[in-house]
């Protein structure tokens, strides 16, 4: 039996229960679909930069971060050979693992009142004048004014995919590393980088973005090649099997259709963004909901497009780098050797 709402969100990660806990909030009807249980592990480096604090403590309170195991971080420390640099972050950031965040934030999502359809994976969405049509590889199908893609890619929306680098690939593991991890600590050399932070549970994320050559350089070996450019790594400090996906290159994306809204890296994965870790594509979580309830009022209409529906509810920072300065790491407050 086909249900309706004014809202599906594709995609249960940081941006898909956060679109869904304001939607619900204001009062919309919202359905999500995630094809994942939780909890889960992903590739991500588990680090939620200054720019997007704000946002998250909009939906969990410090207290609620803290209680979960969250770290808050305010160093940012570049190893250069033998010595560091450390930077101060402008306001402190938090680092918590996907498996523990992703939890909360549906938690969340649910208690505003949104529907969970998971595990559950999307088929096919059918767009048309009246409204849309998700249909699931179960059978099942959820009609809604408009669908939200959330899911990291945008697959089902009219327009495709988001772009992946095909020269680069990503990996992540956990580790336990004698002594802690102190802060965001990046290494890198030829070809690739590498982030470390702290989590939770006394754990570490190793998060490691590679070219393909560099890979097969150490036989596909991950241990191999994070020695190469962490020497001081052990494999044995590994809490699990090293995790790999792609990784995303691309402006932003236009949604294919009016009806279809594009949010978080299924929106872009800008190039100048990844090089320089700063995330061009701001969502708006304070208009989305008003975007999508105006939206759904005036269907069929073209008057859609005017209320940034097109835009699939996100800002497009523009070639001057306002905002950003305050968001940057300040100058180096250390540059000293490293100790062993």
């Amino acid at each position: 039996m086909t249900c309706r709402v004014h809202a599906v969100v594709i995609g249960a990660g940081p941006a898909g229960c956060a679109a869904a806990f304001h939607l619900a909030r204001s009062g919309l009807q919202v359905t999500v679909i995630e094809a994942k249980a939780f909890p889960r592990v992903k590739v991500c480096g588990e680090f939620i930069s200054p720019a997007a604090t704000g946002y998250l403590e909009q939906i969990l309170s410090a207290d609620e971060l803290r209680s979960a195991g969250a770290r808050t971080v305010d160093r940012f420390v570049m190893e250069l050979g033998e010595r560091e640099r450390v930077f101060r972050l402008p306001t402190p950031a938090w680092a918590l693992s996907r498996r523990g965040l992703d939890v909360l934030l549906a938690a969340k999502a649910r208690e505003s009142g949104a529907e969970f359809m998971q595990p559950a994976s999307v088929r096919e969405v059918w767009y048309g004048g009246a409204g849309v049509e998700v249909l699931l590889a179960d059978g099942r199908d959820v009609a809604a004014d408009f669908v939200i893609h959330a899911d990291g890619s945008g697959r089902h929306d009219p327009a495709g995919s988001v772009a992946s680098d095909s020269r680069l690939v990503g990996h992540k593991c956990h580790l336990r590393v004698p002594g802690g991890i102190d802060g965001v600590r990046i290494r890198a050399c030829a070809g690739a980088y590498l982030g470390t932070i702290a989590v939770e549970g006394g754990l570490a994320t190793c998060a490691l973005a590679a070219r393909k050559e560099l890979i097969a350089r150490h036989g596909g070996d991950a241990d191999r090649m994070v020695r190469s450019i962490w020497p001081g790594f052990d494999p044995a400090w590994r809490d699990g099997p090293w995790l790999a996906c792609g990784v995303q290159r691309s402006g932003y994306v236009q949604p294919g259709h009016w009806r279809s809204l594009r949010i978080g890296n299924a929106a872009a994965a800008d190039r100048r963004g990844v090089r320089r870790g700063v995330l061009r594509i701001r969502w708006r979580l304070d208009s989305l909901p008003r975007d999508v309830a105006t939206g759904a009022e005036e269907a069929g209409r073209t008057v859609g497009h005017r209320h940034g529906l097109h835009r699939g509810g996100v800002d497009v920072v523009g070639d001057d780098d306002a905002g950003e300065a305050e968001l940057a790491p300040q100058e180096p407050v250390e540059d000293r050797r490293r100790e062993h």
